[in-house]
């Protein structure tokens, strides 16, 4: 099976190429780059260039996948756009997975208490709360003060996530450890999710959206007008 997958949920961009045999992957490229706000300048290209680097025609996909949020509303809508343009251009199957759940597989290695960070901007943080691996309560969208009410009662937190060491420095907690970003190989955790989610589920309906927590700025104004 080969799959390419991306996530743009965050300034940087994960983006995967691989084929598994069975539960094995016989090989890969997996890619972190830092695009800011060029998302929708450079993800397709990028893909089609890793295709090509492989020798990969776009019609041996098998399946396609990407990241349903929380994280950046436009950088969310980019990819899946993308990928729902393809999966219709081929005929393929895609599949969406929770951004902050690509952590869970190093909750449950790390054990403990973990937190999930993804900076939402205006001084709030996307999180995701698991206890030795199970998230406890939904993805939710938290100031620095409301997630020191949260982890208030756990004497040792773990931080995860591309902002863990961010809102590490905003908190009041004292029992922090901060995990590098960089441990996890996003892009293969997202291909991981994306197989098994397709093996056990199926594709996701081509009308499915991103999973915003909160209405962004333009729903916000329209509602207000």
């Amino acid at each position: 099976m080969k799959i390419l997958c991306c996530d743009t949920s965050t300034p940087t961009a994960y983006l995967f190429l691989g084929e598994y045999q069975e539960d094995h992957l016989l090989w890969y490229e997996s890619t972190a780059v830092v695009w800011n706000n060029t998302h929708s300048e450079q993800l397709l290209d990028r893909l089609l260039r890793m295709c090509a680097d492989h020798n990969v025609a776009l019609s041996d996909l098998d399946l396609l996948g990407a990241t349903s949020g929380p994280g950046s509303f436009t950088g969310l809508r980019i990819a899946l756009a993308t990928m729902k343009g393809l999966a219709m251009g081929l005929k393929a199957p895609l599949v969406s997975t929770p951004t902050l759940e690509l952590y869970q597989n190093l909750a449950t290695i790390i054990g403990g208490p973990c937190l999930v960070a993804i900076d939402a901007k205006k001084q709030r943080y996307y999180t995701a709360f698991f206890v030795d691996g199970s998230q406890v309560g939904p993805s939710s969208d938290l100031s620095a003060g409301e997630i020191d009410t949260l982890l208030a009662p756990y004497k040792q937190i773990t931080l995860l996530g591309s902002d863990g060491p961010k809102l590490a420095g905003q908190l009041n907690h004292l029992g922090i450890t901060i995990v590098d970003p960089n441990l996890l190989d996003v892009g293969v955790e997202l291909a991981d999710r994306v197989r098994k989610h397709y093996l056990e589920r199926g594709a996701d309906p081509l009308d499915q959206g991103p999973a915003y927590i909160r209405k962004s700025d333009a729903e916000l104004a329209l509602k207000e007008s």
